[in-house]
């Protein structure tokens, strides 16, 4: 069989970037050399037999693609591909842009020869994006979202006759027609990219937004705020045992943080965003805005009080809290505001208290409403500083417990 390193790996080989992601193609049976690099590896292996695919992982990890060279054919504009077996020529003719339809061969005889039928090497060297037929992006239009993140990650210019084809698919309706899961796969990669802000403003310039929602609006405050995510992420992993967060979801409720809550949801369900995903952008907008208004206000909040005001929010809505305090809307108190967070992601989220419901009842307490309002008064207590052991703790729940009575 001939065996082919293809696509993206090749272009970032080429361009002297690092790669992980391994794309190997076969001319001949794609899944049964799948099946036998698995067996020989250990990996284990998913097959995609409708598209002639299947994804490797090996026991460390990696991640291997192994596809049969194949010719797709688009039945609509957006469906999904009919593929049949084709020649290693004619599968790079499939591709998106030419820069990603070149092929590295890997069998013994021919190893490390390139193929490169539609001169992507060339297009590389003038950092030129150039797509490979007329209706590239009328058959699958992911690449509208693709053209726009490779031409912000790499610097490169759209070819002009690209550029037309571009500006044509998105003035038309073909992105309403993916699916949600297709759509918020490109746009979180989309917003993954380095700068976000710059990947945005093209999806601004054409119109595309509407198709998160026709009301959506991207105003400088916006741009502003997704500029903000990155240090907000870099400072937020500075943090000791700050949990992981989602960079692409925290950049996509910035881009939502003047929505109202309706807009919020219509987003979400398009884009079929997971129950953690969408509990997160309940809080881009006026919701955190609150939180910081009473965070930059009030200069004398205690920490219990700053403790009730951050304990519901989701790692990704503190993160863009962050983000927020670095507005210049701030203004001076923006330090203040980084400093209690900071306080309460090392420390006070972790807060307990020794006393439980259990001990209010050996002291007499009934059972009832009053139980969790002494255990909320005993957290804060300990939060300020007011009790320190659990002694004192005990002794300030009988003197509860006995007003109570």
């Amino acid at each position: 069989m001939a065996l082919y390193l293809v696509g993206g790996v090749v272009r970032d080989l080429l361009l002297g970037r690092k790669t992980l992601d391994l794309d190997l193609t076969v001319e001949g049976d794609g899944l049964a050399f799948a099946r036998s690099v698995a067996g020989r590896y250990k990996a284990s292996v998913v097959q995609y037999e409708r598209f002639a695919t299947a994804r490797l992982v090996l026991p460390d990890g990696q991640k291997i693609d192994i596809a049969s060279t194949r010719r797709e054919s688009y039945a609509d504009p957006a469906a999904l591909p009919k593929v049949e077996p084709s020649s290693v020529r004619v599968d790079l003719f499939r591709r998106d842009f030419t820069i990603n339809a070149m092929a590295v061969q890997l069998n013994a005889g021919n190893f490390g020869l390139l193929h490169d039928p539609y001169s992507g090497q060339r297009d590389l060297r003038s950092k030129t994006l150039r797509v490979l037929h007329e209706e590239s992006f009328r058959d699958d239009p992911t690449r509208i979202f693709r053209a726009i993140r490779f031409m912000q990650r790499f610097g490169f210019s759209l070819e002009s006759g690209s550029r037309r084809l571009l500006a044509e698919a998105a003035a038309a309706n073909l992105i309403s027609r993916l699916s949600g899961p297709r759509l918020r796969n490109e746009v979180l990669l989309l917003l993954a990219e380095h700068q976000p802000s710059r990947a945005t403003d093209w999806l601004v310039r054409l119109n595309l937004l509407r198709f998160l929602h026709p009301r959506l609006r991207y105003t400088r405050r916006v741009k502003r705020l997704l500029d903000a995510v990155s240090p907000a992420c870099a400072w937020w992993a500075k943090l000791r045992s700050a949990p992981s967060v989602e960079r692409p979801v925290i950049c996509l409720m910035a881009l939502l943080s003047e929505a109202g809550p309706s807009i919020l949801r219509s987003v979400a369900q398009r884009m079929n965003l997971s129950s953690g995903q969408s509990a997160a952008i309940d809080w881009s907008g006026s919701q955190t805005d609150l939180i910081l208004k009473r965070l930059l206000q009030n200069r004398e909040l205690r920490p219990s009080q700053v403790y009730r005001l951050l304990i519901g929010l989701p790692p990704e809505a503190l993160v863009l809290l962050a983000a927020k305090m670095q507005l210049p809307a701030a203004g001076r108190e923006a330090r203040r505001c980084r400093q209690r967070l900071a306080r309460y992601m090392k420390r006070d989220r972790h807060a307990a208290i020794a006393v439980r419901g259990e001990d209010l009842k050996k002291l007499g307490l009934k059972p009832g409403p009053r139980f969790k309002s002494i255990l909320d008064r005993l957290l804060g207590a300990r939060l300020d500083g007011k009790v320190k052991t659990e002694a004192e703790e005990r002794e300030m729940a009988y003197r509860m417990v006995a007003r109570s009575g």
